[in-house]
């Protein structure tokens, strides 16, 4: 894959440029761009809102609507190889919704990530689009699995429907475990906990309005917020370092 851009959510107007803005500097890197961008829904009349949402993001970079190609998937019809192929595509933008319902669209069949990584197109994903790009991909969950009695590791309304901590395999763009809206929901406490729990090796928690842009082996910050990194030590301990923009990344095998 050329280039991953995983952004934490949110969409203040000023920083558009920052962040959405390079991927679609990265999808016109070898022609106009052609941004295919996947909508999950479970109801097909949302399909259309959450188009337009996204596409209102994409035209006021300068693209016109003809250069972005709607691409729905549900549980029940998931994302295919076929409808990449069928598509003039430079990059694919996965979108933000429920984190839990994208993984099922997008993550049981993923023959159509190894066509994105054969054609080296870059991919963008926000907020669900983000998450699901981790090889362990965390869905959500606001209590601590086997605790007794009952804790809670997170506000219930950043749960994304699920009560414990779940952790499932994910796209595998990125070895990073990667959790999103850290700052505003509070989600930077689910990554320390997945890691605790060894269901991830390290993590990143993503502010809104703040972008991850990954490049071969690094990243670098852009935006208005923090990247949380979360990792354990050589000596057992969780260790937790903050970004901010314009801070590089030299990425390892976690």
């Amino acid at each position: 894959m050329s280039a991953l851009f995983l952004h934490g959510g949110g969409d203040l107007a000023a920083c558009r440029a920052e962040t959405f803005g390079r991927f679609v500097a990265a999808a016109a890197s070898n022609g106009p761009a052609q941004i295919g961008m996947v909508v999950v829904e479970e109801q097909a009349d949302q399909i259309g809102l959450s188009v337009a949402a996204y596409s209102a993001i994409f035209t006021a970079l300068g693209l016109s609507a003809d250069q972005l190609i709607p691409l729905a998937a549900t549980p029940s019809q998931p994302l295919t190889s076929a409808q990449l192929a069928a598509q003039p595509l430079s990059a694919l933008f996965v979108c933000g919704g429920m984190t839990p319902l994208y993984h099922a669209a997008l993550c049981a069949d993923q023959a159509w990530v190894d066509y994105l990584n054969e054609r080296q197109l870059p991919y963008g994903g926000t907020s669900a689009g983000a998450a699901i790009a981790a090889r362990h991909a965390i869905l959500g969950g606001w209590l601590v699995p086997g605790a007794e009695p009952v804790r809670s590791l997170v506000f219930q309304g950043a749960s994304e429907g699920l009560d414990l901590l779940t952790v499932k395999p994910g796209l595998a763009l990125t070895n990073y475990a990667v959790e999103v809206h850290a700052s505003q929901m509070g989600t930077l406490a689910r990554l320390a906990h997945a890691v605790d729990q060894r269901l991830v090796a390290a993590g990143w928690a993503l502010d809104e309005n703040t972008q991850l842009e990954v490049r071969g082996a690094s990243a670098t910050v852009h935006g208005l917020g923090q990247v949380y990194q979360v990792w354990r030590a050589a000596d057992d301990s969780i260790r937790l370092a903050i970004h901010a923009a314009g801070v590089q990344l030299a990425l390892d095998a976690a």
